[in-house]
């Protein structure tokens, strides 16, 4: 404290720098004083806590992340019970090394059960193994009637097969010609010809081939590699929104710009008015006050 007390009498930025320093100092010849073994010990210490609390659950999560982006992508509802099994295998063996230090270990067991399941997913590509392999679907109607084996197989109610069949659209299991639990889980709903709804072809209607809104501008930045997918430049687009009396200054308030099939640019923007409108179609349940 004494060599900060020479200070006194300068700015209170001045001082800070001097106590700054002085720490450094001191902290140079505490390290200078310990020996090489002690020095060794210090640095050892910051070296595993580095690895414990940074590196090593960082290289976990990387590894987890590799494993299965080559397992493949499939949403939890079209997992099949291999599927699954994976993934609770690797979740559980990869965290593991964020509590023990058997990193390697965990990555070998990790990388077997990959292989594992790499292996099942290509033989179920053969018929003669996708038998053995892979549940195959179970029927729950058929023609109308009501499969009380294939629900009993499944374990679901008939209450849960009617709710199923209204999150399809239809009320009634006479209007089903043939309904199927899926490998994945998935009820799969085929409904008789006079149930279904009206296909243009029914009516003889020419239809047109659909086309893909093309994203321009996604909260209120410019999607670039489209525009070049377009052959379009940023000036060409900023024509276009100034045709719609939007300025490029606007830019940020536009939440969607797309492209549709009429090379017109249709634009969804922010609404910076009141939640509270006249308009009867845009009440929320809930702005009562």
């Amino acid at each position: 404290m004494t060599n900060l007390g020479k200070h006194t009498n300068k700015t209170p930025a001045q001082v800070s720098v001097a106590g700054v320093l002085l720490c450094q100092e001191y902290t140079n010849q505490y390290l200078f004083k310990i020996n090489d073994k002690k020095r060794k010990e210090v640095l050892g210490e910051m070296l595993e806590f580095v690895w414990t609390f940074l590196a090593k659950p960082a290289l976990v999560f990387s590894i987890a992340y590799i494993l299965f982006r080559i397992a493949g992508k499939k949403a939890v509802s079209q997992m099949t019970n291999f599927d699954l099994l994976l993934t609770f295998a690797i979740g559980t063996i990869i965290s593991e090394p964020i509590l023990t230090s058997k990193i390697s270990m965990s990555i070998y067991y990790a990388l077997t059960f990959l292989i594992f399941y790499l292996l099942i997913e290509k033989l179920s590509l053969h018929n003669k193994w996708r038998w053995f392999l892979v549940v195959s679907p179970t029927v729950l109607i058929r023609n109308g009637n009501i499969d009380e084996g294939g629900l009993k197989r499944e374990r679901l109610t008939v209450n849960e097969l009617l709710g199923k069949l209204r999150e399809k659209g239809y009320a009634d299991p006479k209007d089903i010609d043939i309904a199927l639990i899926e490998e994945s889980g998935q009820i799969s709903v085929i409904p008789k010809s006079e149930a279904r709804p009206v296909q243009p072809r029914d009516l003889s209607l020419e239809t047109k081939r659909n086309f893909v809104p093309i994203p321009l501008i996604l909260d209120g930045e410019i999607i670039e590699h489209n525009l070049k997918y377009l052959k379009k430049t940023k000036e060409w687009l900023f024509q276009k929104l100034e045709d719609k009396g939007i300025e490029q200054a606007m830019l940020p308030t536009i939440t969607l710009g797309t492209l549709n099939e009429k090379n017109e640019i249709m634009i969804d923007r922010e609404d910076p008015g009141s939640p509270l409108t006249d308009d009867p179609y845009l009440y929320k349940p809930g702005q009562d006050h």
